[in-house]
């Protein structure tokens, strides 16, 4: 380059590098996942940002409130974390990074008010710009009645490039706390940050968001040869997106060192400290069925590729009295391999099947009564099979035998269905203790070695199947016959006992007889 042109470079460099610490609310780098956020944040109410160490969750959503409150007059931000002491160390130290330079040295005015030090943080927990825009500490081992009522957010469309923000919420914030949040951001339409470290555990607010969620971009794990981890994620509750930031995307996060520090570690601490992807609670009682089970609807080889890979059918209904019955669609592949490619209701056209926003989960929007007969159920059934034929059918042994009276005398939904040309029989009447052990069956497999042929579990999922992915996961047999989980759960004990098989047309051909 020479000396002069290396000399212009140095000096230029050296320049940038004062500016970003002097100023990095003009200056100051932005990391690839950060960009991720912003599309999906624009697109949704509510994000949940899970990161490794040292992944930069938190720099962004504290640049973007800054942002927000900046250049959006009159925004009202709330900033909550677990004590006052943490508030102090983290966020107020992170949205001070990230003020505007003139903004740090306000001091006292009749409307700019900012005072801060490192040991206090921002005096009386909050400040003011002089755009008339607040932001407000809070700590949720605060009284919850702290937060009710007030208007959060912009109280006007926010400027192009910043986003809505009423909230932003930094690691184990309580479901209760989360839910009387939203609530404050409905009148002002605006927008809730929560950043979670996974190191921290599976918590309610975690179980909420990921319990059944559908992966919709992910990457390769090079620190978990043959494994995928996702990147973008869609929950149960269509108004909230789950975003993964990587320590291996932060080029200041020490990723070299971390993969020296996580060599020959269990594949949960590399999921968690690497990839932000928190390892759910034992409590399970399906414990095999992971991410691994699931793949995209599109690339289930029997559906994209129907005529070289045939598949043999079954259609598990679970009816039901005032809630809509259930159904699952399977389809069994040539390797014997089970796939759950169709649920009713489904997430897509129906919502979440369950509200997991309390402990033990409530009804969602798709299991509410929907007034359906036989003749609505009929019509489901066969989009539900979407034309297919030989398709076998099987229904809850005691409750589709059930009598009822009609005007013309008693019935009982089987004879009722078969009576509307849809053949159907009843599932194998085994106790769910045994069906349970029928499903974990299916999902055996070896999960320390690579997936192969030799090595597979014989129960896979499309991702569009949500509601039934989300019950198997939450479902408990000792919450008894009114968890809400169990309608899913029980369509698949139901196929799981009938040991069904792929089988080829000449598999039922008659043999030719013969004796001696």
């Amino acid at each position: 380059m020479g000396a002069e042109r290396l000399l212009e470079y140095y000096n230029r460099r050296e320049e940038a590098i004062s500016d970003e610490v002097d100023d990095p609310y003009h200056h100051g780098f932005e990391l690839k996942p950060w960009a991720r956020a912003d599309e999906q944040l624009r697109s949704h109410q509510e994000i949940l940002v899970m990161g490794g160490n040292r992944a930069g969750k938190s720099e962004w959503a504290a640049k973007r409130v800054v942002e927000c409150l900046t250049q959006n007059p009159g925004t009202i931000i709330w900033c909550l974390t677990e004590t006052s002491a943490n508030s102090i160390q983290f966020q107020m130290k992170l949205i001070y990074k990230y003020l505007k330079k003139e903004h740090k040295s306000l001091g006292r005015g009749k409307v700019g008010y900012v005072m801060y030090s490192l040991r206090n943080g921002f005096t009386a927990s909050k400040f003011s710009l002089p755009n008339k825009s607040e932001a407000i500490f809070r700590h949720w081992s605060q009284d919850i009645s702290t937060i009710e009522g007030g208007e959060i957010g912009c109280p006007q469309e926010p400027v192009e490039g910043t986003h809505n923000i009423g909230f932003w919420a930094d690691e184990l914030i309580p479901q209760s706390w989360l839910e009387t949040i939203r609530y404050r951001c409905v009148t002002r339409n605006s927008k809730g940050l929560v950043t979670f470290t996974a190191v921290d555990g599976w918590n309610a607010v975690v179980k909420s968001m990921l319990t059944g969620a559908r992966t919709e971009e992910e990457i390769e794990a090079d620190l978990l040869p043959g494994e995928k981890v996702p990147l973008v994620q869609q929950p149960l509750r269509k108004a909230s997106t789950v975003v993964y930031f990587h320590t291996s995307e932060n080029p200041f996060g020490g990723w070299s060192n971390m993969k020296a520090q996580l060599e020959g570690e269990k594949r949960d601490v590399i999921l968690c400290r690497a990839y932000g992807v928190p390892v759910k609670s034992s409590r399970t009682v399906f414990p095999n069925l992971t991410d691994a089970n699931v793949a995209r609807h599109e690339d289930i080889p029997i559906l994209k590729n129907p005529a070289d890979n045939p598949a043999t059918w079954v259609l598990s209904i679970d009816p039901a009295g005032a809630k809509p019955w259930t159904m699952v669609l399977f389809g069994i592949d040539a390797h014997q391999v089970a796939w759950a490619v169709g649920e009713f209701p489904d997430f897509d056209g129906f919502g979440p099947w369950m509200d997991l926003s309390k402990e033990k989960g409530r009804p969602g929007e798709a299991a509410q009564p929907n007034g359906y007969g036989i003749e609505d159920y009929v019509e489901a059934i066969k989009r539900l099979e979407g034309g297919r034929e030989g398709v076998e059918r099987i229904i809850d042994p005691r409750l589709g035998a059930a009598s009822y009276q009609k005007a013309e005398g008693s019935s009982n939904i089987i004879g009722d269905l078969n009576d509307a040309g849809i053949s159907v029989y009843a599932a194998e009447g085994l106790d769910v203790e045994t069906g349970i052990q029928a499903i974990n069956n299916l999902l055996s497999w070896d999960r320390d070695s690579e997936m192969s042929l030799s090595n597979k579990p014989r129960l896979m999922f499309s991702d569009r199947c949500q509601n039934l992915r989300a019950c198997m996961q939450e479902y408990q047999p000792s919450d008894g016959a009114k968890a809400i989980s169990k309608d899913f759960a029980d369509c698949v004990r139901y196929f799981a006992v009938g040991n069904y098989e792929h089988y080829e047309e000449s598999d039922l051909l008659a043999s030719g007889t013969g004796g001696y």
